[in-house]
């Protein structure tokens, strides 16, 4: 069973209220967008996440006393809070992207 991590992409600035485009990874049109304004599906990029596994991560800011917490990939990371005030400790919950497959690291907004 593959652990996913499921993104966290609550923010508006995901969302093209304009236009659907064609998503990078499966070529069918989505509204969502990336950190970096890539066309992308949210299960689309959790896929490529934990198909990618060895692709350079992006981590919680450290804090003293509490471990860092890997927030995705560079090119596919969660919105998640990044400071000891706004974060949250993570759950542990199903995915709906994967059914039946473990999130870790989720954050909430």
């Amino acid at each position: 069973m593959a652990a996913y991590q499921c993104l966290n992409w609550d923010d508006a600035s995901h969302y093209d209220r304009t236009r659907d485009l064609p998503c990078v990874l499966c070529g069918r049109p989505t509204p969502l967008r990336s950190h970096a304004s890539e066309p992308v599906h949210k299960v689309c990029a959790e896929d490529w996440n934990a198909d990618n596994a060895d692709q350079p991560r992006r981590y919680t800011l450290p804090v003293k006393d509490q471990p860092q917490d890997d927030v995705g990939t560079w090119r596919f990371h969660n919105d998640g809070a990044n400071t000891a005030a706004k974060r949250r400790a993570p759950s542990v919950e199903l995915c709906p992207s994967a059914p039946g497959d473990v999130a870790v690291g989720l954050f909430a907004a």
